[in-house]
């Protein structure tokens, strides 16, 4: 399935989705990312945020070793469960970890709906009100 996809995206950048929640080992994390990677993917993302246990510090150094892995560049995604500047903080520095000077927004984002208010809290702007929708 992942193949087709591929080839139905062209030169457009395909995103997979793993679920790491839900997929529980690391085993099966980094197998799922692995085969997502050999498929074509460009980014792997960890969750969709709407599962009870969505991303983790262990789920994303398991897909940023994968995409470091790759032999070309592949991105990665945190989605779900990030919502403070303390937690985006340490996934950043896993980030830098782990892929080094290639670090940055074509290989590595967040998906989280309510971090942006946060941060800007944390520099200062007085809010805390998650951003709207309508300006993704």
């Amino acid at each position: 399935m992942l193949e087709a996809a591929r080839a139905a995206a062209g030169d457009r950048t395909l995103k997979v989705i793993l679920e790491t929640g839900r997929l529980m080992t690391s085993g099966a994390i980094r197998g799922a990312a692995e085969a997502a990677v050999a498929a074509g993917a460009d980014f792997l993302k960890t969750s969709t945020g709407k599962t009870p246990v969505s991303a983790t510090l262990e789920s994303a150094h398991l897909l940023l070793e994968v995409a470091a892995a790759a032999g070309r560049p592949v991105g990665v995604k945190v989605a779900g469960g990030v919502r403070t500047a303390a937690q985006a903080a340490a996934y950043l520095r896993l980030a830098d970890r782990v892929l080094g000077t290639t670090v940055g927004p074509a290989r590595f984002r967040f998906g989280a709906s309510g971090l942006l208010g946060a941060l800007l809290a944390t520099l200062g702007d007085g809010s805390a009100a998650p951003a709207s929708r309508a300006a993704y």
